[in-house]
């Protein structure tokens, strides 16, 4: 018990994707569904209070980093994104639109607050997406 593998709890199957990454997008345990796996908003549970998954995976893999990597691709877009729509009302105005130091201001806010925003999520999320690419085998 505590693997990625659904088999391990009593009567347990594979939960579809869209299940894992909707459970995983409420900060619940992708693979039963349980809550309260956050003591705080940066301390994930080791395991799972309902079916002992164990969250941290290999340490030797570097486990988080996908979430990591979740998290500055959410931050990132959400950044070029603010940045494309400042290019097109300047393209689209003829007043010339908001201040430079505004969208600067603006993006070093998102690079700040985003990430810390969405760190627990993206952890659920990683959990999820390690259930489903790769750990769902039984010799494991």
């Amino acid at each position: 018990m505590g693997e990625l593998n659904p088999a391990d709890i009593v009567g347990g199957e594979r939960p579809s994707i869209p299940t894992l990454f909707g459970r995983a997008m409420l900060k619940h345990c992708p693979r039963c569904g349980a809550g309260h796996l956050f003591t705080s908003w940066w301390k994930m549970r080791e395991r799972c209070p309902r079916c002992g998954l164990y969250f941290e995976g290999r340490p030797e893999e570097g486990h988080f980093l996908g979430a990591i990597t979740i998290n500055t691709g959410l931050t990132a877009g959400a950044i070029i994104l603010g940045i494309f729509i400042y290019i097109i009302v300047l393209a689209t105005s003829e007043g010339g639109g908001p201040p430079v130091w505004f969208v600067v201001v603006t993006s070093a806010a998102l690079a700040v607050i985003m990430p810390a925003l969405f760190y627990p999520f993206t952890k659920t999320i990683w959990v999820a997406a390690e259930i489903w690419m790769n750990r769902f085998d039984s010799g494991r």
